[in-house]
């Protein structure tokens, strides 16, 4: 039985791909890094007044969802945004706009993840990476949604590593709609309430919000220790 070796155009061709898949990356790593650092320089606070200004607009909140949706791009933290949401539209408006911003932030970066990455970081980590990818494409609506309702992972750092995965775009996006309303529905809530911080429910808002990050810090040890038992 014969067996045909790759032609050196297969290999070529292989290369090719290799090369084109790690410059993506790179870009990507340059992005990511480059929109950090933008930040830095300019300070959150610049930015909130920037995304307050854009809300005060003629175009009110379509400019404010415009905006929050390219900050999310550029790594700016979704805390700043959905809290001048509440406290500019008010209670559901607010809550509205917020998720409506940061949904499409959100897609947005995915594409971008898995457009510049999600080659590159299939070569680069081999079958470690293959076993993750694997499990998040298995459970892509599930493993979203966990994320996105547990605070305590980092929202913007969370829309490019599901980009690197083989998770649908279409399982992606519902479920981090649904994921991230109770956090933003919170968020917003107290926001429009922060004029009166000692009303029973500023009080019981901020309460909530405290008990969401903390559980969900419990929470992802317990998944984490379970995950090392299951593998030991």
């Amino acid at each position: 039985m014969s067996s045909t070796s790759p032609t050196p155009a297969t290999l070529q061709h292989t290369n090719d791909e290799g090369r084109s898949a790690f410059l993506r990356l790179g870009l990507l790593v340059l992005f990511v890094v480059g929109a950090a650092i933008a930040v830095a320089i300019i300070g959150p606070g610049q930015v909130g007044d920037w995304i307050e200004t854009a809300a005060d607009s003629t175009w009110g909140m379509p400019a404010f969802i415009a905006v929050y949706a390219v900050t999310v791009v550029f790594m700016v933290p979704g805390t700043i945004n959905t809290l001048i949401a509440g406290a500019v539209f008010g209670f559901p408006q607010g809550f509205l706009a917020a998720t409506v911003g940061a949904s499409i932030g959100a897609i947005l970066a995915f594409l971008v993840g898995r457009v510049l990455g999600q080659d590159a970081a299939s070569r680069l980590l081999g079958t470690r990476f293959q076993r993750v990818d694997h499990w998040f494409e298995k459970n892509d609506f599930l493993s979203v949604l966990i994320l996105r309702l547990m605070p305590i992972f980092p929202f913007n750092a969370v829309n490019y590593a599901i980009g690197l995965t083989s998770v649908r775009l279409s399982r992606y996006a519902v479920a981090t709609v649904v994921g991230i309303m109770p956090a933003v529905a919170v968020s917003t809530f107290a926001a429009s309430r922060a004029s009166e911080p000692n009303s029973p429910a500023f009080i019981a808002a901020a309460s909530v919000f405290v008990a969401m990050v903390v559980g969900s810090g419990f929470a992802a040890r317990r998944m984490q220790a379970r995950r090392q038992e299951t593998t030991r």
